[in-house]
């Protein structure tokens, strides 16, 4: 079968390999779609712990069973599903009170398994066992369905901000992590969302959003003054920064209000992950500053209801392209660019 192999950081082939096998309890499923993450971006440019070359990435998959493993029941071949990609070991606490992201054995299709960047994924049983292969709703197509993940992780990340109605949340970064975050706050009743970014293309997306939304365009005006001016010098009940940049989590806690909450939803590459947050800020403001990591089974089926339903509208708008297998390098590129949203491989 073909494949998109790192075969070291910051290379990427197109290439023959295997084709895996299903084993006892594991399913395989033929890939339809597979949209490219930052993280992605980010393992092919820095590399990353989790994942030791060669390895086939992409953990944002929509596809059909084509083989089922001994012992599994609940599924049939032909089942269009998605797979939830962060896996526990399903005994420990953090499984056994819910919080599998938090699984100090997590492990990850794309990652530390072969991931959906090919013609065919396996998926491991301990990942079907635990409820990770979800199935895709009626009416939800398979490129639609990929965004079933990074919405699980959005909702995921937002679980500990308690975004009410008529409170102010401001977004740093609008690529699609960004916009999600944007479209959840809204629905939970957020009166107002400012969307900031360096990028004057990206920000355009914000109109499919409504008029709740305000731009903020970083790279012409200082974010900060720009939402202090907006909200009477108080700034906002809710800050998301969803952008790998360290200055941008200084600034979010500047425009934080009082006792406000802001979420370090995008990580930084390692070696640049310190420095940046002035903690008499935390500490005199009484800021409450969370964490975001992946999601759980759980949230990835919330995400695909959300999308069925069309509580975020149509979420085709999302994905800007669409590109066959060999053709991953320039769907890495747009993205470097800026030019694309979500840009979704089809084997």
């Amino acid at each position: 079968m073909k494949a998109a192999v790192m075969e070291n950081i910051g290379e990427i082939v197109v290439k023959e390999v295997p084709r895996p096998k299903a084993e006892p309890g594991g399913v395989l499923i033929g890939v339809k779609a597979c949209a490219i993450c930052g993280s992605d971006m980010r393992t092919i440019e820095h590399g990353s712990s989790s994942v030791k070359p060669p390895r086939i990435l992409g953990h944002e998959v929509a596809g059909t069973i084509i083989e089922i493993g001994e012992g599994i029941s609940g599924f049939r071949v032909g089942e269009s599903v998605v797979v939830a990609p962060a896996i526990g070991c399903g005994e420990c606490d953090y499984c056994r009170s819910g919080h599998t992201n938090m699984c100090p054995n997590l492990e990850t299709l794309g990652f530390e398994f072969d991931g959906g960047f090919a013609e065919v994924m396996a998926v491991p049983a301990k990942a079907v066992r635990q409820g990770h292969v979800n199935k895709i709703p009626e009416g939800l197509s398979f490129e639609e369905a990929t965004l079933a993940e990074p919405l699980a992780c959005c909702i995921n990340g937002q679980e500990p901000l308690s975004i009410s109605i008529g409170q102010t949340v401001a977004v740093i970064g609008a690529g699609t992590i960004g916009l999600f975050h944007t479209e959840l706050a809204l629905l939970k009743g957020a009166s107002r969302v400012f969307l900031v970014d360096v990028i004057s293309e990206r920000l355009k997306h914000a109109s499919l959003l409504g008029k709740d939304v305000i731009t903020v365009n970083s790279s012409e005006i200082d974010p900060v003054k720009e939402i202090l001016s907006h909200t009477n010098g108080r700034g906002v009940e809710v800050v998301i920064v969803a952008c790998p940049v360290g200055e941008a989590q200084n600034q979010a806690l500047q425009m934080v209000a009082r006792r406000g909450r802001i979420s370090l939803f995008g990580g930084l590459p390692k070696d640049k992950s310190t420095g940046y947050l002035d903690s008499n800020l935390i500490h005199y403001k009484e800021v409450g500053v969370f964490g975001a990591h992946a999601s759980t089974a759980i949230q990835n089926r919330l995400a695909l209801s959300l999308l069925a339903d069309r509580k975020l509208g149509s979420a085709i708008k999302y994905v800007t392209h669409i590109l066959p297998l060999n053709q991953i390098e320039e769907g890495l590129t747009v993205i470097k660019k800026g030019e694309a949203l979500k840009v979704v491989i089809k084997p």
